[in-house]
């Protein structure tokens, strides 16, 4: 389990990619369970249990479909297991190293009472997060970066999209 992390560090840090995770119908699981355990941890400040997980249940369909189409298109097919669980591990890892900055955030009255330091950090992190999922794509598609970073980018701006319109009403 150790040597999992690991890697899945050396994806946030981007120094290992995809291809550097066993294939494992079993892992896939378990990686998918925890980024829906995360993502739904990270909704709960603002939304009610029900909504969180809601809101996470579309984040992972539309990580799924993403990865999918993604693969698909290029006939890439082969190496979905591994693309999702590098995007569903490291996406894990770098929620959990958000949720404080999320608590701070809901915690705040109002944008004046957030300081600077936790809106640079959390900016940051939405950037690191970024390039973390175009490091995996480029893997994944065997592209350039800046292939990778606009497809994390369009993927990123249409996942924000339909999860705002769906719950924009819910709280």
């Amino acid at each position: 389990m150790s040597r999992l992390l690991t890697i899945w560090l050396d994806i946030c840090l981007l120094r290992a990619g995809p291809q550097d995770l066993p294939v494992s119908r079993v892992l896939l699981g378990l990686t998918l369970a925890g980024y829906l355990a995360v993502s739904t941890l990270l909704s709960l400040p603002g939304y009610r249990a029900f909504t969180s997980l809601q809101i996470a249940l579309v984040d992972l369909v539309l990580l799924l479909a993403f990865a999918g189409s993604v693969l698909y298109l290029t006939g890439n097919m082969a190496r979905i297991n591994q693309t999702l669980s590098a995007l569903a591990g490291a996406g894990t890892l770098l929620g959990l190293i958000a949720m404080p900055l999320v608590q701070s955030l809901y915690r705040a009255d109002d944008a004046q009472q957030v300081s600077l330091s936790v809106l640079m950090f959390w900016l940051l992190l939405m950037g690191w997060n970024l390039l973390v999922v175009a490091h995996i794509i480029r893997h994944a598609l065997s592209v350039i970066l800046p292939v990778g970073v606009a497809i994390a980018v369009l993927y990123t701006l249409v996942a924000m999209q339909i999860i705002s319109t769906l719950f924009s009403h819910a709280n």
